[in-house]
């Protein structure tokens, strides 16, 4: 049990420091006049070619047949829905807007996972959501805050898709290997992005390359390692450490950079780490199916004062 803790500890590390590096590279770009589209196509090509040598490292690269290339379509296409929407959205909304709303994907998560029957909450899970969702907000600067009706429409659109993603990955990761199921995600967005988007977009600017490129390799890396992690304690869970993202880098910008922490920012961090700690989801399985653990299991059919022995 600890290695496997010691095993989801690091790729949650991994996934939240390469997730927090594309939305700067994103801004980086969109002030040099990049446009979302043209970063939309490089960041899918190049992370389709990236991921290849990636998943070959690791020893998982295999053919696995049409009917299940079927199934990881289905997933591939609700990211490819959730990148182009938050690209776009990044143009009319400010950084910080966004943040805030994508905070809420862990809690309509939980509620889906619920509601099909996989997880069940511990009565202080929304408690510690909203501790959570506190401390990330208390850590942003809204003074320059600005917005769009349609960013707005788009980013909410990225949440919804964001989380069918997470939730069907939970199954789909639960088949094959984190690793494969990435690299055919990237290579059928890749593809699609190839023949019916980049014929309309047109040649992207020089610019965009380079850009583009370090985010895919971004987008490719936090993919495998958000993947890895979802497999080993579920897509509610890991829905919710990565609300962790934000105080990371405000921590990280504060050793690194000598940026000032404020009093608002402490309170945040230690809002959102008490959170974590109260919002714990136990995993209800089926007999005869094997699920990836999170806290604990509570096993279809026993009573509810049973699950309620199991629950943190």
């Amino acid at each position: 049990m600890q290695s496997k803790n010691q095993k989801a500890l690091l790729w949650i590390t991994l996934a939240i420091i390469a997730a927090s590096i594309e939305p700067i590279v994103v801004k980086l770009g969109y002030a040099g006049n990049i446009t979302p589209a043209e970063l939309l196509v490089v960041k899918n090509i190049t992370g389709a070619i990236l991921i290849v040598p990636m998943t070959w490292s690791f020893g998982k690269l295999r053919w696995i047949g049409w009917m299940n290339l079927r199934k990881i379509l289905a997933v591939a296409l609700l990211l490819l829905c959730t990148n182009s929407l938050t690209l776009f959205a990044l143009q009319s909304i400010s950084a910080v807007l966004m943040i805030t709303i994508i905070t809420t994907t862990p809690a309509l998560v939980a509620l889906m996972n619920e509601r099909i029957g996989r997880d069940v909450l511990a009565p202080t899970f929304w408690l510690g959501f909203v501790l959570c969702f506190l401390g990330v907000i208390m850590g942003m600067n809204f003074a320059d805050i600005t917005f769009s009706t349609m960013g707005l429409v788009m980013i909410f659109g990225a949440v919804i898709s964001s989380t069918c993603y997470r939730v069907q990955m939970e199954t789909t990761t639960a088949e094959f290997s984190p690793a494969l199921v990435s690299t055919y995600t990237f290579l059928i967005n890749g593809l699609i992005t190839l023949l019916l988007i980049a014929p309309f977009v047109g040649m992207p600017k020089q610019a965009s390359f380079g850009i583009g490129t370090w985010i895919g390799l971004a987008a490719a890396a936090a993919n495998v390692a958000f993947l890895y992690a979802l497999n080993l304690v579920g897509s509610t869970r890991i829905s919710l450490l990565n609300m962790l993202q934000r105080p990371a880098m405000v921590v990280a910008a504060a050793v690194v950079l000598h940026e000032p922490l404020t009093w608002q920012t402490i309170v945040g961090i230690l809002l959102a780490t008490v959170g974590i700690q109260l919002a714990k989801v136990t995993k209800r399985v089926h007999k005869d199916e094997i699920l990836p653990a999170t806290d604990s299991v509570c096993v279809a059919g026993e009573t509810e004062e049973d699950c309620d022995k199991l629950k943190p």
